[in-house]
This record gives C-alpha cells, sequence and structure tokens, in this order.
C-alpha cells in the first residue's frame, strides 16, 4: 500500500460564476488501488496566475491558477503516489478515466491537482490540462452536461463561436421538474451519451486531461470518457468522488481510494500547520498526544485543528481550548461533522473578541446563502459585492444589538476587519489578479467545498436566507438608486446586471424579478454589458427560473411573464439589428442578433408558448430573408413550409425548430394532425439537407419515432423510423453502441404492437444478455409478454423471475407478479 503524506496548500481549477455544476447515470469500476493518507482537500491562499494575469470570471470561462507561496510537498511517499497515478494515467492505454475516491478532507483535491502538476503534464497534455469544479452539489442533467462541455472547449481556447451550435442537432426537450417516468429518463440518458459522442468527435485527436472535481454521482465519469482516434493521442479524465459507482459496468476505468493519515505521519502534520507561539505553549503539547484518536487521521480535521489552536493562542484564550479538547475526544466519526464542529469552536471566543467573532460567523453564513448559485457552488465574487453584502450584515447586527447609528468609517473598518479574519482562517480565498481589460479586479471565494456546506447550514432557516438577500439588495439600491441609475461606472453595477434577478428571486420578491426581466431599460444594458447572445442566454435562464417558480402559484401569471419579457428583450435585438444596419456601434454582429433571437423562440418553444414562439421566428426569418415581405406566419402548412425551406446556412436550424415545434405541440396537447405534420416535414426536410446517412437524421429518426410510437400508437410508420436509423448506428457507433441497443429495443417492441411476435422475440432475445438496469428489466418484461402469447409458459416464468430480481420499483414488480400469475394459470389449462 502506498503512503501519501504531504505538505502545503492545495489550489485547483475553479468553476466560475456561471459553471454548472453538476446528471446522473450510474456504473462502475474495476481495478481499485489503495492509497494511504494525504495532505487536505482545499485550501485558502493567495492566488496569482502564471502569466501575471487572470481572466475575469464574472465574464470568461474557469481558469486555473497556482498558490502563491505554495510549500511543495516534502515528503517523498506523496510524490511516489502521484508519480504513480500519473504515470497511469499517461501510459496505459488500457483506462482513458481514472478516480480518486474517499471520504470528505481526506485530500482528493490536493492529489488530483498534484498530478496536474507534474513535470511532464503540459508536455504530454500539449492541447491542455481542464479543470471543472462541482463541489458535489447536485445530480448531473443534460443541460449541466452541456454546459460543462462548453467550458472544456472554452478552456482549450475554441472560440465561443464555434462552441455556439455543438449540440443543436441533439433532439431532446429539457424539462426543468425531476423527471419521473422512466422513459423521460432514458431519453434524456440517451441524448446526454449522444452529447458524449459528439464531444468525443471534436476532442478525440486531442492530447488532453480533464479533470472532474466533486462528482456527486461517480458514474457520472461515463460522460467524460471520450474516444481516442490515432496512435499516441491521450484523451484522459480525472474525477474526484466520494464513492464508486453503484452499478456494474464502466469499461477503461481505475479507480484510486484515499485512506487517512498514519499516527506518525498525522502527527508530523500536525506539527508542520502549528506557528511557533503555539509550539511553546505547554497545553498545546499535551493536546497533540490525543488528538489522532479523535481526528481519525483526517487531514482536513487536523488542518483546522491547528488553525483553531493558533487563533486561540493568539487570542490568549487557551482555557477555552483545552476545554473544546476535551469536548472534541467524543467528536462524531463522520469527517465532515467533525470539521463542522471545530468550525464551530473557531467562531466562539475568536481572536476579533466576542461581538466580532458572531459578526463574522453571519457575514460567513450571509456570502455562502446569497453568492451561491445553482450552476455555480463556490463562485467568484468581486471585492465591491462582497463588501456590500458584509457591510449591509454589519449595519444590520450593531442596529439589532444596540439603535445606536453607526458612522460609515466604523463600518467600513469593521467590515475590513471581518474580511481579514475570513481570509487567515482560510475559510475565504483572497484573489489578486487582472480583468479581461488588464484593469487590477479582486475577487473572494469560499476556500473549500465543505466550509462551503457549513455556512449554508448555518442559514438553513428559508427566511434567514431570504433576509440575507433582502439586505444585500436594498443596500444595493440604497447607494445606487436601483436599476435606475447610470450603469457602467460601479464593478458592483456590472455585477447587478447579471445577479440582481437572481437576488430577488432568492429574497422571495417574485414582483421585483418580475418587473426587472420585463424593464426594457435593463435588457438594453444586460445586452450591452454581457453582448448579445450571452446576455440574452442569462436573460432565458433567470426567465425560465422564475417562471418554475411562478407556475407554482398561478401558470398563467407565469405565461405572461415569460412571453413579455421575451417580447421585450426581442425589441431591443430588433433595434440592436437596426442600429447595425445602420453603422451604429454594437456590442455585436447581425449573426449575434439572429442567435438571440433563435434561443428565445426555443425556449419559448420548449415551455409550449407556441404561437409566441413563432412570432419570434418569424421576426427571424424575415431578417434572414428580406426579399419576402409577404411571408404570413401562422399556425398552418404555411408555418411547416416556410420554417423548413428558410435559408439558414449550414446549422439547419428551420427543420430543427419544426420538430421541437411539433414535439412541443405534443406535449402541451395541440392538434395531432398539424404536430405530425411538423415533426415528418422536418425530418424530411433535414434528411433532404445531410442525407439518410447522417448520423444526426439517424437520431432524429429515433426521436421522431419515439413520438409516433407512444403518443400517436402509430406502430407501423414508427417501426419504420426506428429501422432507417439502424445501418448509420452500426456504421458510425459500433455494434456495442448504447445507441444501437436503445434503436434495437424500439423496434422489437413496435413489432410486438403490430403483431409480429416472431420478429420482436427474435431481437428481443438476441439483444438481452447485452442489457442491464431498468432497461433489462423492461425487454425482459416484453419476451415474457410474447412467452405468454406463444404458449411458452416455462420460458415466461423463468424470464418474468429474472425481471423481478433486477427491479425495485413496487409498480413495476406488481405488474410482473400479475403476469406471473396469468401465465401460471394459462399453463394450468393448458395441462389440463
Amino acid at each position: 500500500m502506498t503512503s501519501i503524506v504531504g505538505r502545503g496548500d492545495v489550489v485547483h481549477q475553479h468553476e466560475d460564476d456561471e459553471n454548472i455544476v453538476p446528471i446522473s447515470t450510474k456504473t462502475p469500476m474495476k481495478n481499485t488501488t489503495t492509497v494511504n493518507g494525504i495532505d487536505h482537500d482545499h485550501s485558502a491562499s493567495l492566488f496569482r496566475s502564471r502569466s501575471g494575469k487572470i481572466n475575469e470570471p464574472i465574464e470568461s470561462s474557469i481558469f486555473q491558477t497556482p498558490v502563491r507561496n505554495n510549500v511543495s510537498a516534502k515528503y517523498s511517499s506523496t510524490h511516489d503516489t502521484v508519480k504513480a497515478i500519473f504515470r497511469e494515467i499517461c501510459l496505459d492505454d488500457s483506462y482513458s478515466a481514472h478516480i480518486i475516491h474517499g471520504a470528505h478532507g481526506i485530500g482528493k483535491t490536493y492529489c488530483a491537482y498534484q498530478c496536474t502538476q507534474m513535470p511532464r503534464a503540459s508536455e504530454i497534455f500539449s492541447d491542455g490540462i481542464i479543470w471543472l469544479g462541482l463541489g458535489y452539489k447536485k445530480p448531473m442533467r443534460f443541460r449541466d452536461l452541456i454546459e460543462l462541455y462548453d467550458q472544456i472547449l472554452a478552456q482549450m481556447h475554441v472560440p465561443e463561436k464555434k462552441r455556439r451550435h455543438c449540440f443543436d442537432d441533439i433532439f431532446h426537450l429539457f424539462d426543468p421538474s425531476f423527471m419521473g417516468k422512466e422513459e423521460d429518463r432514458m431519453e434524456e440518458r440517451r441524448a446526454m451519451i449522444q452529447a458524449r459522442d459528439f464531444m468525443s468527435s471534436r476532442i478525440s485527436a486531442s492530447n488532453v486531461l480533464i479533470c472532474i472535481d466533486g462528482l456527486i454521482d461517480s458514474g457520472d465519469i461515463l460522460f467524460f470518457q471520450f474516444h481516442t482516434t490515432g496512435q499516441g493521442t491521450k484523451c484522459r479524465s480525472l474525477a474526484t468522488a466520494l464513492n464508486l459507482p453503484k452499478e456494474e459496468k464502466i469499461d477503461k476505468l481505475k479507480s484510486w481510494h484515499l485512506s487517512c493519515l498514519t499516527s506518525p505521519d498525522a502527527r508530523q502534520f500536525f506539527t508542520n500547520h502549528l506557528n511557533s507561539e503555539a509550539l511553546n505553549v505547554q497545553e498545546v503539547i499535551s493536546i497533540m498526544k490525543n488528538f489522532y484518536d479523535p481526528c481519525r487521521g483526517n487531514p482536513m480535521s487536523i488542518k483546522m485543528i491547528c488553525k483553531l489552536i493558533n487563533d486561540k493562542v493568539e487570542g490568549g484564550e487557551v482555557t477555552r481550548l483545552k476545554n473544546f479538547v476535551n469536548k472534541f475526544q467524543s467528536a462524531p466519526v463522520d469527517p465532515k461533522m467533525q470539521i463542522f464542529i471545530i468550525l464551530e469552536a473557531a467562531f466562539s471566543h475568536s481572536s476579533l473578541g466576542e461581538a466580532l467573532s458572531k459578526l463574522a460567523w453571519r457575514c460567513f453564513a450571509a456570502f455562502c446563502t446569497v453568492f451561491t448559485r445553482d450552476n455555480s457552488f463556490r463562485p467568484f465574487i468581486p471585492k465591491s459585492p462582497t463588501r456590500t453584502l458584509f457591510r449591509a450584515v454589519t449595519e444590520r447586527f450593531w442596529k439589532d444589538r444596540s439603535q445606536v447609528p453607526r458612522e460609515d468609517d466604523f463600518l467600513l473598518e469593521t467590515v475590513d476587519k471581518v474580511i481579514d479574519f475570513l481570509v487567515q482562517i482560510e475559510l475565504l480565498n483572497f484573489i489578486d489578479g487582472f480583468d479581461c481589460n488588464k484593469k487590477p479586479r479582486q475577487f473572494y471565494q469560499v476556500s473549500s467545498d465543505i466550509f462551503q456546506d457549513f455556512g449554508e447550514k448555518l442559514t438553513a432557516n428559508k427566511d434567514t436566507s431570504k433576509k440575507f438577500n433582502e439586505l444585500f439588495i436594498h443596500e444595493y439600491t440604497s447607494m445606487f438608486s436601483g436599476i435606475n441609475a447610470a450603469f457602467g461606472s460601479n464593478e458592483i453595477d456590472f455585477y447587478m446586471l447579471k445577479f440582481l434577478p437572481h437576488h430577488s428571486m432568492q429574497a422571495d420578491d417574485f414582483e421585483d424579478a418580475s418587473q426587472t426581466l420585463q424593464d426594457v431599460r435593463f435588457i438594453e444594458e444586460r445586452l450591452k454589458h454581457m453582448g448579445l447572445v450571452n446576455g440574452c442566454k442569462k436573460h432565458i435562464d433567470d426567465t425560465e427560473k422564475l417562471v418554475v417558480k411562478l407556475k407554482m402559484m398561478k401558470e398563467s401569471t407565469a405565461n405572461v411573464l415569460m412571453a413579455m419579457s421575451y417580447q421585450n428583450c426581442t425589441r431591443t435585438l430588433v433595434q440592436q439589428y437596426m442600429n447595425i444596419k445602420g453603422n451604429v456601434w454594437c456590442n455585436g454582429s447581425n449573426k449575434d442578433v439572429l442567435e438571440a433571437m433563435w434561443m428565445l423562440a426555443y425556449s419559448l418553444f420548449s415551455n409550449f408558448l407556441i404561437m409566441d414562439g413563432c412570432k419570434i421566428v418569424q421576426k427571424a426569418m424575415g431578417f434572414e430573408n428580406e426579399n419576402d415581405p409577404n411571408r404570413i406566419f401562422k399556425m398552418d402548412r404555411k408555418v411547416i413550409q416556410s420554417l423548413s425551406t428558410t435559408p439558414t446556412g449550414d446549422n439547419n436550424k428551420c427543420s430543427r425548430a419544426v420538430i421541437v415545434l411539433g414535439s412541443s405541440m405534443v406535449q402541451c396537447g395541440m392538434k395531432k394532425v398539424d404536430a405530425m405534420n411538423l415533426l415528418v416535414n422536418g425530418l424530411n426536410h433535414l434528411a433532404q439537407s445531410l442525407g439518410i446517412e447522417s448520423l444526426e437524421v439517424a437520431r432524429a429518426h429515433v426521436y421522431v419515432g419515439e413520438y409516433f410510437y407512444r403518443d400517436f400508437k402509430m406502430y407501423r410508420y414508427a417501426r419504420y423510423l426506428f429501422k432507417q436509423a439502424l445501418p448509420t448506428f452500426l456504421r458510425e457507433l459500433g455494434k456495442e453502441s448504447e445507441e444501437l441497443y436503445d434503436a434495437i429495443i424500439l423496434v422489437g417492441k413496435s413489432s410486438i404492437h403490430v403483431g409480429d411476435l416472431d420478429t420482436a422475440l427474435d431481437i428481443l432475445e438476441k439483444i438481452d444478455p447485452k442489457l442491464s438496469g431498468t432497461i433489462a428489466v423492461d425487454v425482459k418484461i416484453k419476451l415474457g409478454y410474447i412467452y405468454t402469447v406463444k404458449g411458452n409458459h416455462d420460458q415466461a416464468q423463468v424470464i418474468l423471475n429474472e425481471a423481478r430480481c433486477l427491479s425495485s420499483d413496487q409498480d413495476i414488480i406488481n405488474r410482473i407478479d400479475e403476469m406471473y400469475e396469468k401465465s401460471v394459470q394459462l399453463s394450468g389449462r393448458c395441462s389440463i
């Protein structure tokens, strides 16, 4: 067993404030290697890029920066283990992905980061070392995966315009709510696998190492296993996760398990993190003798205890420190809970004094609550918004305690003390860098995923979170008179242009968020600052989130909001289009205007606001083909014809729009005949444009075929569409492709409905041994049905028993039992 012990602060690739996070497809691995001990997970320090410049995290993709004053690990065992992992990554082509797993605080991120810093890493992975910080936040969905892929391409310096349409031809209508039906989950999973294949084709010839830090479902590593082309090409993935995948089939995957520090290594680690003053205190020496058992060799726990000791010794609170250590002897086994207990002690009677310690506790809780978003666990926050929030919390804190107004200088001085304390005990990172215009910028970020969890648990009460956001918005509006003030003169203005609707929603002020998203002035300034495409994308995200919340109260109000918000956004885009034609300066091009309008229309289609989406598409088509002023856009065949034949270059947006429009109509219960016409015409025009042998067309056949199978019950035509895809899947993806399996299964299932049981039986019997999970259960049920109909009751009962053993869904088990009893009854009649 190899031991990892080390010293020094850890830095890793950080997500920017637009990162996601996280999807869920479960499957594990073989070949597990266990290594003992490591430094710690994430630590704080000051950051500066190697080139002396940091890209602005609010407006650019993720970036990687090394720790300033980083101390290299001094123990050879650390380097030996990292070398072993790195050597496997580089030299063993039988594994395309590796997972480092272990408990909270054990040092997974540290180990992964050290792999990226090996001397030959940049030489071997010449096309880039990519880091994605997920933070164990939430299961991954289709949209999350697409955002992560976009960030990978951005870090590989692929221009934004080339990244924009990479995944347009994946037909998946994203549902932001949890999909309870098995068919919905399978459809999303197929779309995610398609996205993985598209991504693979983009980077398969690249020598790149992709590090994914903090997978909540380690089975999601499947979506970061990319096929390589050409001998010598290395496209590898390295992930960190708490546990191994739960299922059994992920090929080319190797795992590395990190265990705790041994007692001698832990003692040395403890000594290295105490300052000289603490080491000279007799009580600290006695503490060192008894710390290993309660910490259980967890590096993060040990380091946080050292920080606590250093601060208590500095504040002259040695007696309180001894009381804490006595209590800590019975600390829980869970390292995460241990760290929480230590952090609580750090905020109790710290070197700041009693009052400011409580204020620091409240400010840290506010930072974690206010600045955390669904798609970004620990974002970089500019200095100005941070100080604004802390000033608001400080002002309320003193008001609650004494009712005596405090002077501005006193408030700002207090804010600086609190920030310095949080940076000193390494709860916050201070990032000193430059923005995209090479102007100095400073940012703060929570330094660890565990610390972020701790801060959020301090405000587990929703009312507290709401009040923090209210304080923040009130402080901003009182300083700058709201969004009607002149934008652009202050750093916080830029921040609020991007995130004011988000904070209004967090404060449950849905009316204010609604008014902001419909405010033409706000939309104009947002698009001006963020760019037409990125600004429109952010506007769509905010509107969709607000609509989800409003639909719980009144769906009609939510639909009106979305229609009005997008209508005003479209008007702004039209004005920008006219400005560009008139040679007036604009932050974008005509192509960007059209792209943004298509995005608005797609969002409306996805939310089943068909007519509103069509109005925007009509306007976009008018811009694209201004020589046809008589085009009439109505919900009839003219819609189909005009959408399908409008020239749009190589992207075939109109054909895709027709298919998405048709599927939206099906889901919202509009006329089936119109929906069928849209789906068929869109598919035919796409096939004419790209050719019947195109992989995109094959996937479109399956996508459209499922609607004819599931919703229209036209099984014969559905089977025809599924069969059309088989030759292309076999040729392009290979005989072991999951998409090929899915299409074959669909052919078999549709054959049952048209009465061709022999064909269905032949297909499903051949595919059944290759399947696992819920899809295997579904196929076995279908086989049991066919055997029963054909009178092969013994085989039916065997296969139904197999299905029952594989399923954990009680409804499905009940269904299997009913089929089994029916087969038993029929077999009894036959014997009589």
